[in-house]
């Protein structure tokens, strides 16, 4: 038998014999196990699953309650701004949103792939997001104007053609 084949034959006994091995030593791991796996947040879970491993010192009862009970509180403000997204704004919150602003270009560079990066005048970065040709120049002012879905369009003053831009910085 050479050496390999003898390897493959170790490898191939100790997996057959390891869930015998395993049931042997706890006869209540596989509930334990089931716990450890219904743990939500990761970190808990992993350390379920190490208490299992190492030693049967904790039980995953007791790590899973013990994790549950760690949750922060939540503030009167985080549950209020929960999903306000989907809330119909009123006609003062309409009123009050700003839906353009118009800067003044300072820096222009290009990409790799032809996309612009823009600085305007107050500091802020900009960066084209679509392919399309679209001439512009230092000193000009343009309108940043919000579209569908969180897009953001870039157009000239007096110019029908826009283009689709994210923000850097």
């Amino acid at each position: 038998m050479t050496v390999m084949n003898l390897l493959t034959c170790t490898a191939l006994i100790s997996g057959l014999a390891l869930p015998f091995i395993v049931q042997a030593k706890a006869p209540h791991l596989a509930a334990e196990i089931n716990t450890c796996s219904q743990i939500s947040q990761d970190q808990a879970r992993l350390t379920c699953f190490d208490a299992l491993t190492q030693s049967k010192t904790l039980p995953a009862e007791t790590i899973s309650k013990s994790v549950k009970s760690e949750k922060l509180p939540l503030t009167e403000q985080q549950i209020d701004e929960f999903a306000k997204g989907h809330v119909e704004k009123s006609k003062e919150e309409l009123a009050k949103e700003i839906n353009s602003i118009t800067l003044t270009i300072s820096e222009l560079t290009k990409t790799l792939r032809g996309q612009w990066k823009i600085v305007f005048e107050n500091g802020q970065k900009w960066q084209q997001k679509d392919n399309n040709k679209f001439k512009l120049k230092i000193g000009q002012r343009v309108t940043l104007t919000k579209g569908a879905l969180s897009a953001i369009f870039l157009q000239k003053e007096n110019s029908n053609k826009r283009i689709k831009v994210k923000r850097l910085k």
